[in-house]
């Protein structure tokens, strides 16, 4: 029995068997030094999630609402082909809908022990294919385990708020294969708090520009063979590290931004030195009310023009210049 204490869902234990023996193999340890936000972690001190504790999370998740044992085995495993600093290959590879990771899913797990795992406990491999869940993915505006858990895990990070985090798990339920909320409040505050992060978090300018300098330095990297796509499936410690020993000055200039000091301030188009547009995350929760199911759009006026407001100033994208303090 593996005993379990996750900083957002509580005490769980997990029995022996393909759950427990798949959280110790090397692909998702190798998940434990990947931080979830990638080189935004240089920025911020409290970004302290690994793509290991994400994963974990999304299984728990999934098992506290009582899904098959396959379900809870896909949300393990969903994150598994991550490169280091997690969505950096999205900015280098030039993947707007942060989704180059998907594209390696089934190689980087086939070319690891998991196949063998899964065949020792009798589980099909097909399992891992997270599309074939409606409770662990699902297209935006829906909830998906993998959504809450991320937007769970970081904003209480940011805020600290444990009645709020009561709020929202409290009045999470599953209904028609679906996740919805039982009250207009506990919608509200996840909602509301999912559409700051982004814009404060995950889709700032700042974060953004982050992410793009860092992948300058690894696209160039690998332009001169000082980086290999091997070395991006690796860790956060090895590519910086790879990075840090070369003498490339182009390189090393792009790693001194990479600081809490870093800053960037608003440019025209006519003079700037990054364009900076990302994917928009927000959500519109399903709500069971008087027994029927409805959006937060339908029932907060407030919050449809709020993602409608988001949605607009987002899409354009920023022209901005970038300071290393």
């Amino acid at each position: 029995m593996l005993k379990i204490h996750d900083r957002i869902y509580g005490d769980f234990a997990v029995p022996d068997g393909v759950l427990t023996e798949l959280m110790q193999s090397k692909p998702l340890n190798r998940l434990r030094r990947i931080n979830q936000a990638g080189p935004s972690a240089y920025l911020f001190d409290w970004k302290t999630v690994s793509r290991f504790e994400h994963s974990v999370g999304v299984m728990l998740l999934l098992r506290k609402y009582g899904t098959l044992v396959a379900e809870q085995i896909a949300g393990l495993l969903h994150d598994v082909p991550h490169t280091a600093f997690s969505h950096v290959a999205d900015f280098v590879f030039t993947n707007e809908h942060h989704e180059f990771h998907e594209l390696y899913h089934e190689t980087v797990i086939a070319q690891s022990e998991i196949p063998v795992i899964l065949k020792k406990h009798g589980v099909p491999q097909t399992v891992i294919h997270p599309e074939g869940y409606n409770l662990l993915e699902r297209p935006i505006p829906d909830l998906c385990a993998d959504r809450i858990d991320y937007a769970l895990r970081d904003s209480f990070l940011v805020y600290k708020d444990f009645n709020r985090l009561h709020l929202k798990l409290t009045g999470l339920t599953v209904r028609n294969g679906e996740f919805m909320f039982t009250s207009v409040e506990a919608a509200q505050a996840f909602a509301d708090d999912y559409l700051e992060m982004d814009r404060e978090s995950w889709a700032n300018p700042r974060e953004v520009a982050i992410y793009e300098l860092l992948a300058q330095a690894i696209r160039h990297g690998l332009d001169k063979k000082l980086v290999t796509l091997d070395d991006l499936f690796q860790d956060d410690a090895h590519v910086m590290s790879v990075l840090k020993k070369s003498d490339d000055a182009y390189i090393q200039k792009k790693l001194k931004f990479l600081n809490p000091a870093f800053r960037i301030e608003p440019a025209t188009k006519a003079h700037h030195h990054l364009f900076v547009k990302t994917k928009i995350r927000f959500v519109d929760p399903k709500i069971i009310e008087q027994n029927r199911v409805v959006r937060l759009t339908a029932v907060s006026p407030h919050y449809e023009k709020a993602v409608a407001d988001y949605i607009q100033q987002s899409s354009q994208g920023w022209y901005i210049n970038v300071h290393q303090s």
